[in-house]
């Protein structure tokens, strides 16, 4: 029977269009397959088959399970005859597919197989991937980052934190992300302003130095760089802040500026102890020389023996601050502080007055410890001044000694030293105390909390300055309206203890030796000279070492002692003992200074004697006379 042409004309285009479907599947980058219900495949094609290594006369016919490994892919197909879509996901040949399954209906619309498509989707599953990796790195990178990183908006409410923050900080994450970087964290708020404008003006910002807020409530000191974002209209989007914690630099950089101005204020007061022991030395000295020419019974001999006593505290103040530039010469002891504090007492009590009352707790077998009396007592002294102007109103002050084998120092809030071995004085009051900002600068020179002529600031400069140079520690704990203490640790030295009692006045010794004296500053050079006189010395003078020199030759005599400055122009008085000692090796020495902290310029000098200005002329003799005698015994 022929075919109709309508029916011809059907089959021919269902003909045409199925050359066409089997082309364009092939150029599909993809592969295409069909089943039937048993899930046999009954095609496969799509320009995908060659790269996953596949042939589709080799799979057609065979399960599915033959094309895609696992049960992912028949549970699909499965589902796909049941009349619903899948998706699943299969590896071929080390290539990654996702696939979809459908159901195959015929022209009636009944399920008469599967029809699949699968993509290869493998450079899509690297990259990704790769991003993944990369925004891990990235976050790892924020997370792990040593500084404090945070993004916030342009009024300060932070949208995103890292974990070094929260731990600079003390908050959890929760609790942080809901504060305000201006008002909750800085500090001041001034400073994130400053901080947003900086930002404002250029696209970045380092260096910007700030405090913020701890969630307790105590500050730390950052250093805050950003960059800022901004929208397509140019306003800003959002800031992405750095900071990192610099508490403990700024406090090495305080210690060191503070160490700086200690040694630059500490030459000067060197240099200006040593102008007044020159003067101060003339003053003692002829008052003393007056003083010695006097009756008893001279109505004068009351105002000589005032200037006198001045002159005394002058030349403690003068020892202070040589102490406190770390240039004098400590006539160190080895004592009992008991003994020191007890001959101190009755001074100590005219000294806070009577309306404060002063009790010594002295303990039991105290060590030894190896100081200077005098500058020992100058220490309690000043903290007792410092105790009796707290207690305007009268009150208690307690002094309080003790052994301490082994303990902590606590010498500022981040700065301890362990220590054994120490004796401890502790001096507290029941005054009206510090606050923490004024104790942390009480030992700072010129620093003074009284009214202007009640104080020069300089006394507990110099007494820090004492201790240290005794090898010892001073800390101060107050608490406002509750008092001060300050305790003083010195080490534990070994040793007989040493007598610290004044003994009475012995009479000037008298002498008939060649003496030459070599000072450059006339006043003193003619006291001492005339006193030397006085009491049987022949005495050369000479302004300087070079003079010196000049006066020996001219004079070819021979010198018993020379009695020479330390600093002097053209040549000192150690490059004049030297040269002398060339021509005359017995020759005495005794060196005097003002600056008395020249040790070095003493070296090599045996049997030498250092006198520091200002001295007694009594004991300038005295000193004198022991050199000379000591010299005639060794003969």
């Amino acid at each position: 029977m022929a075919s109709s042409p309508k029916a011809v004309q059907t089959t021919k285009t269902a003909a045409d269009t199925g050359v066409s479907s089997a082309a364009l599947a092939e150029k599909i980058p993809a592969i295409v397959w069909t089943t039937d219900l048993e899930y046999r495949l009954t095609s496969l094609s799509g320009s995908a088959l060659m790269p996953l290594g596949l042939y589709a006369e080799n799979c057609i016919g065979h399960s599915v399970t033959s094309l895609f490994a696992g049960t992912r892919a028949l549970d699909a197909h499965c589902g796909a005859a049941a009349g619903q879509s899948r998706t699943f996901e299969t590896e071929i040949s080390g290539r990654d597919l996702q696939g979809r399954v459908d159901p195959l209906r015929n022209a009636d619309g009944k399920i008469i197989g599967t029809i699949g498509v699968g993509l290869d989707n493998t450079d899509q599953l690297v990259a990704h991937r790769a991003l993944r990796l990369s925004e891990q790195s990235y976050r790892s990178l924020i997370e792990d980052a040593p500084y404090a990183i945070c993004r916030c908006s342009p009024n300060g409410d932070l949208l995103q934190v890292n974990r070094a923050m929260l731990e600079m900080l003390g908050y959890s994450e929760s609790d942080l992300l809901v504060r305000n970087l201006r008002w909750d964290i800085f500090a001041e708020a001034t400073a994130f302003d400053e901080f947003l404008l900086r930002l404002r003006g250029s696209a970045a910002c380092q260096g910007f130095d700030g405090r913020w807020l701890r969630q307790d409530g105590t500050c730390v000191s950052v250093s805050v760089g950003g960059r800022s974002a901004r929208d397509s209209s140019g306003g800003l989007s959002y800031l992405d802040v750095v900071a990192e914690n610099v508490t403990h630099r700024k406090l090495l950089e305080d210690q060191l500026r503070q160490a700086q101005k200690m040694q630059a204020i500490g030459q000067l007061a060197g240099g200006i102890a040593h102008d007044f022991n020159n003067m101060l030395t003339v003053i003692r000295g002829q008052v003393e020389v007056m003083a010695e020419e006097m009756l008893a019974s001279d109505p004068f001999r009351p105002r000589i023996e005032e200037v006198e006593r001045a002159s005394e505290r002058a030349t403690a103040l003068t020892r202070q601050l040589l102490a406190f530039s770390r240039r004098q010469v400590l006539q160190t002891k080895i004592l009992d502080l008991n003994s020191v504090i007890t001959n101190l007492n009755q001074m100590l009590v005219r000294l806070i007055g009577e309306h404060i009352d002063l009790h010594f707790l002295p303990a039991a077998d105290l060590w030894p410890v190896k100081v200077d009396p005098g500058q020992m007592e100058q220490v309690l002294m000043n903290l007792a001044v410092n105790a009796r102007d707290a207690m305007p109103e009268g009150g208690k002050l307690v002094i309080e000694s003790s052994n301490v084998h082994q303990g902590r120092v606590c010498l500022d809030r981040d700065r301890t030293v362990e220590i054994s071995d120490h004796v401890l004085v502790t001096v507290r009051d029941t005054g009206h105390g510090m606050d923490d900002e004024t104790k942390a600068r009480i030992f700072e020179p010129f620093f003074t909390t009284k009214q202007a002529g009640h104080g020069t600031g300089l006394g507990l400069s110099l007494v820090y300055g004492v201790i240290k140079q005794s090898g010892g520690y001073i800390t101060a704990e107050s608490v406002p309206g509750q008092g001060t203490m300050f305790k003083i640790y010195l080490p534990r030295t070994n040793g007989t203890k040493e007598e610290t009692a004044r003994h009475a006045p012995t009479p000037v010794p008298h002498g008939h030796e060649t003496i030459l004296v070599a000072e450059d500053d006339e006043s003193i050079r003619q006291l001492v000279a005339g006193f030397l006189r006085s009491h049987g010395y022949h005495v050369l003078t000479a302004a300087d070492g070079s003079d010196a020199m000049e006066i020996l030759q001219q004079h070819g005599s021979r010198v018993d002692l020379l009695l020479s400055d330390v600093v002097m122009p053209k040549m000192g008085g150690r490059e004049l003992a030297q040269g002398l000692r060339r021509k005359m090796p017995g020759l005495k020495v005794v060196l005097v200074s003002g600056y008395a902290g020249d040790p070095e310029r003493t070296s090599g000098l045996e049997a030498s004697r250092f006198v520091q200005k200002p001295f007694s002329m009594h004991h300038l003799a005295s000193t004198v006379r022991e050199v000379l005698d000591a010299d005639h015994q060794n003969n």
